[in-house]
């Protein structure tokens, strides 16, 4: 009995080795497929989180979801067909995207088209903008989720297209007036509340708003342009403009309050220009304190639609310092935030950059080589706003550069020293032998 068994035992040793060596390259596959591609929460887990996405696009309580329902995109593309739903038309620092189906997140580039029940990701200091259409955009805040779901053309409404997009993070919608096409807007979010607006050929303006999923699971809706109803727990609130509302989970809205108002900016001024030789400037920015405030949101980007943001933080006090500005052009805003509502931001300041490494203009009108007598007046013209020195000892210029400075020369040979230094220290020299006789 004993020898089929010894027969058999390497085998099965043989097999067990083989199954370990196939389980540790799997493995090892998995950890390398992680590693270049991070899943993160499946899709499927984020929906059932959030509640079922049936075709009709009915909502579950407690689902955080955004709906749009905007003008087309362009029909005449082929490529714009089937479940696109929309565009990724701005994309700063860590942004991923999962499709539907999909099993990894991936980087998101601009121009990156989105489908039915795709989604995007946004991580710390990053943002998107996902446009639907021309009409119709949505701007992602760091550390967001938005999963979208295209629904089909409402008959009821006559909307041209429709969107379903669930939201978790931050959110800022905006909806221009159309003529034609009439945009509609539904939330629900994790609070339970609902949340409606509409902007078209009826609206008197276009909608500006902003949702906010708190770290409690309130919400906060915001209104900065236009209205929206909320509802939760069988009561009602309209939200206007410069308005915003909150909404504690599972209890019915506060009533609204008006938003902080904007701030005013203090320094750099507008088309404020700053100089640096060598090493770029340390920039000091400030503004007047809100007297509702918490926090501030402050904005700097090299364009004024502010697509290329540098700078997006939130500080506690009302300045804000940047030491690494390159030469260029940028643009600057500041909000005021009361706990979880952000008012309007103040407006746009310009701010210029320059590098400059050439010394000053300097033209100096030396006395002879040989003068007679001890008094000359020395005159001459530099930059204005160049600081000029004769003999070492600084002599006052005119608005325009323009100086001129009495000179005392000694009997015998004179050198006379003339220097003129610029608003980041290039400098410019001249100098001149002088021999009085007599």
């Amino acid at each position: 009995m004993l020898n089929p068994i010894k027969k058999i035992a390497p085998h099965i040793l043989e097999g067990a080795l083989a199954i370990v060596l196939v389980l540790s390259c799997f493995s090892a596959f998995l950890y390398l497929l992680n590693a270049i591609f991070p899943t993160g929460t499946s899709l499927k887990s984020l929906i059932s989180q959030q509640g079922s996405l049936d075709p009709a696009g009915s909502r579950s309580a407690g689902r955080r979801q955004l709906r749009l329902d905007g003008g087309d995109l362009d029909a005449a593309d082929p490529t714009l067909s089937g479940d696109l739903a929309a565009m990724l038309s701005v994309a700063r620092n860590t942004v991923k995207s999962k499709p539907a189906e999909g099993i990894a997140w991936r980087t998101a580039k601009v121009g990156h088209l989105l489908y039915d029940r795709d989604a995007v990701q946004t991580q710390k200091r990053s943002s998107a903008i996902i446009a639907f259409d021309e009409n119709a955009r949505l701007d992602m805040g760091e550390n967001s989720l938005v999963i979208i779901k295209k629904l089909n053309q409402d008959p009821v409404h006559r909307e041209k297209r429709s969107f379903m997009v669930l939201v978790d993070g931050e959110l800022r919608g905006q909806m221009a007036k159309s003529s034609t096409d009439s945009v509609y807007l539904e939330i629900d979010t994790a609070a339970g509340a609902k949340v409606k607006t509409r902007s078209g050929p009826s609206a008197k303006g276009p909608v500006d708003f902003k949702v906010t999923v708190n770290p409690d699971k309130s919400s906060t809706i915001s209104v900065y342009s236009g209205t929206a109803v909320v509802s939760a727990q069988g009561k009602t609130v309209t939200v206007g403009v410069n308005q915003s509302a909150v909404v504690a989970l599972d209890q019915a809205p506060l009533n609204p309050k008006n938003l902080p108002d904007p701030i005013r900016l203090k320094k750099p001024s507008d088309n404020g220009f700053l100089q640096y030789r060598d090493l770029s400037p340390k920039v000091r920015f400030a503004w007047h304190a809100n007297e509702v405030a918490d926090t501030y949101h402050f904005v700097l980007a090299r364009d004024s639609s502010f697509k290329e943001v540098i700078t997006d933080e939130r500080v506690p006090n009302t300045r804000f310092s940047h030491g690494n500005l390159r030469k260029g052009t940028y643009y600057w805003k500041v909000s005021a935030i009361d706990h979880t509502t952000e008012g309007h931001f103040s407006p746009v300041r310009q701010l210029r950059i320059q590098q400059d490494s050439q010394p000053p203009q300097l033209k100096v009108s030396f006395p002879p080589s040989t003068i007679f007598g001890g008094r000359y007046t020395l005159k001459g013209k530099t930059e204005p706003g160049a600081r000029v020195y004769v003999g070492g000892k600084r002599i006052k210029t005119s608005r325009d550069g323009r100086f001129r400075h009495n000179l005392m020369l000694r009997p015998g040979i004179n050198v006379i020293v003339v220097e003129a230094f610029d608003s980041v220290n290039n400098m410019a020299y001249k100098s001149q032998r002088v021999n009085r006789k007599g």
